[in-house]
């Protein structure tokens, strides 16, 4: 029997469905969705140390702009940025938010979980069930730190099972470059190979690159097999609330005018992920290249999307991607920090919760606490 606890509605009494039913809602797993302020979301941030001292020292001069962006977002509801949440009667709580990145795909992230396992379990697990009887995504995707062991066994570790049809694991770096490198890095282009900014329809060889470098889930999940290559769709959702969300994207041909790199700067509002990757500019180079080849077509892409970054606030281009970062560490790159970005497709929701399912189940085990409880 699965050990996985929601209440019946009819009796009351936990149950233990097998895979998550698509009549399920957030309250049948004893979470509720958009339910605290952002002011008050973000003091439990701190308190639990999610927010530790030198993230909040990061964040602190825009601190005020991240909280109104999350504040209009939550006027939204579930359309642009839900966080589910899930509260212990002793005090215990946790959390998961997930905003939209394209058109059907989301980022989902900041798993928080204060003096409670099966919180932590409840929102996962929800946030699956929920999202597996609506039918409107296309994909969820997480980013999270190597080093975080629990994140690598919760997210890294559940693509084994799930398969590379329907999932997705990228390990990758991420740089801020200041804007003045980023310019220098323009000076030493090919000629011959110049860098070309795409407008916003369909564009088959862009989809044929992101599938020679990450694979047809990566495709599917940023919406590169779609005509609407700039989020024209998605931003306009978002300025329903007075927000922004597009995408400006530069590539660069080979001598036989296939797409050998591109650049997608992604734009949105500030602070929806804390560390920035809300903004990213993802780096994708085709594995043909050799490493001087893939050097020289990143900082030439690198150069042309700094003009995407104009207005973010905390200055340079944060850019992410696989290719090694060193070179440009050396000439004045910020590191970050190292990133794994795990995909998962929506096909793969009922197996995504079957293995969370389990993981916490492990957990519970562990600490002598009993698995069946209703969450």
């Amino acid at each position: 029997m699965n050990s996985t606890a929601v209440l019946d509605r009819d009796t009351g009494r936990p149950h233990f469905p097998g895979r998550p039913d698509p009549s399920l809602t957030w309250s049948d797993f004893g979470c509720r969705v958009n339910a605290q302020p952002p002011a008050e979301l973000f003091a439990r941030y701190e308190r639990s140390r999610f927010l530790y001292p030198a993230k909040r020292a990061r964040l602190a001069p825009y601190r005020s702009l991240i909280l109104e962006n999350w504040q209009r977002a939550r006027r939204a509801g579930e359309l642009l940025h839900w966080v589910v949440s899930y509260e212990e009667p002793d005090g215990g709580w946790a959390s998961l938010s997930s905003w939209r990145s394209t058109h059907a795909g989301w980022q989902t992230q900041h798993l928080v979980s204060s003096g409670t396992l099966l919180g932590g379990r409840a929102v996962m697990l929800a946030a699956q069930a929920v999202r597996t009887g609506e039918w409107r995504d296309v994909a969820q995707q997480n980013w999270f730190s190597p080093t975080n062991r629990f994140a690598s066994l919760a997210f890294g570790g559940m693509t084994d099972g799930i398969g590379p049809e329907r999932s997705l694991t990228v390990p990758g770096e991420y740089v801020r470059v200041p804007r003045a490198l980023a310019e220098r890095l323009g000076h030493g282009g090919d000629r011959n190979r110049p860098v070309v900014e795409l407008d916003g329809g369909a564009c088959p060889e862009l989809a044929e690159l992101a599938r020679a470098c990450r694979g047809e889930v990566f495709v599917r999940a940023e919406g590169l097999d779609r005509d609407d290559l700039l989020l024209g769709d998605v931003d306009r959702l978002y300025a329903l609330v007075g927000l922004r969300r597009y995408r400006r994207i530069w590539v660069q041909y080979d001598t036989t005018g296939r797409i050998r790199a591109a650049a997608l700067a992604y734009r949105g509002p500030l602070g929806f992920n804390f560390s920035f990757l809300e903004n990213r500019c993802d780096v994708l180079v085709s594995p043909e290249l050799d490493e001087q080849e893939a050097q020289r077509a990143r900082d030439a892409l690198v150069a042309a999307a700094s003009a995407a970054y104009e207005d973010f606030e905390p200055g340079g281009v944060p850019v992410a991607g696989e290719t090694p970062m060193d070179r440009l560490v050396r000439a004045g790159a910020e590191p970050v920090r190292p990133y794994t970005r795990v995909l998962w497709l929506a096909e793969a929701y009922p197996d995504v919760y079957r293995h969370i399912d389990r993981l916490y189940a492990s957990r519970l085990r562990g600490r002598g606490q009993p698995p069946r409880r209703n969450p």
